[in-house]
């Protein structure tokens, strides 16, 4: 039996600027990478190629030497996108911030191995699991730095966590051992409201949070990937 994911993303702009997310899929890998880029745009790409490359050539060569600890609690292919994503946050702070800082980037990446969905993150965005026996779970969930720090949630977007700015960068990482009929969604926004977790699961799709986000705060922009998982 296979296990299948299908992605929809909707975007809302508000009255308050949140850099776009971009997505990048590579079928041939089962990659998925979601980044957010602060300062520069262009270097969104960057970090997918850089990320789809490495994994490309470990596949290639098992024996590939990098300077990182593996983690014993992660799988192969979750310790190579591990790696992959430390390597790319260093290039863009060589490239871009090693004198001055003028930009960095939030992360979401996953690997599919058969029902295994393994991740690593970084700020956001959120992911957010329903599953129809355990309800709704909030797998990594990242605020804003001003969610903790002002009085007010509603202002300009401001990332708590960013990659490309040095060494030891703050990243997460699992892995879901994926069911038919999850539902799963990637959320990026300054933080999530009340009634998001107030969702029943028949009312956890693409259109219905959308609705609640942007009925919740008009001011508060984000991006919303919704994914479905089938069985095959």
């Amino acid at each position: 039996m296979a296990i299948t994911i299908n992605l929809e993303e909707r975007s809302y702009g508000g009255k308050k600027f949140r850099p776009q997310t971009q997505i990048y899929q590579e079928s041939s890998n089962n990659l998925l990478v979601c980044v957010t880029s602060w300062g520069q745009n262009q270097i969104g790409e960057q970090i997918a190629d850089s990320i789809k490359n490495f994994i490309a050539l470990s596949s290639e060569d098992t024996e590939l030497t990098v300077p990182y600890t593996r983690k014993e609690n992660l799988h192969q292919r979750g310790n190579v996108l591990r790696m992959a994503v430390i390597m790319a946050s260093e290039k863009i702070f060589k490239q871009y911030n090693k004198d001055e800082y003028t930009c960095g980037f939030e992360i979401f990446a996953a690997v599919q191995e058969g029902p295994q969905w393994i991740y690593v993150s970084c700020g956001q965005p959120s992911l957010i699991l329903f599953r129809k026996e355990s309800g709704l779970i909030p797998i990594t969930h990242s605020l804003d730095l001003n969610v903790l720090t002002a009085e007010e949630s509603t202002y300009d977007p401001l990332p708590n966590h960013l990659l490309g700015l040095g060494q030891h960068p703050p990243i997460s990482y699992g892995n879901l051992l994926l069911q038919g009929e999850d539902k799963l969604a990637l959320v990026s926004r300054t933080y999530l409201p009340n009634s998001f977790f107030r969702l029943k699961f028949d009312e956890f799709h693409q259109q219905s949070i959308s609705n609640i986000l942007a009925f919740d705060s008009e001011n508060t922009p984000f991006w919303l990937g919704f994914l479905q998982v089938q069985e095959t």
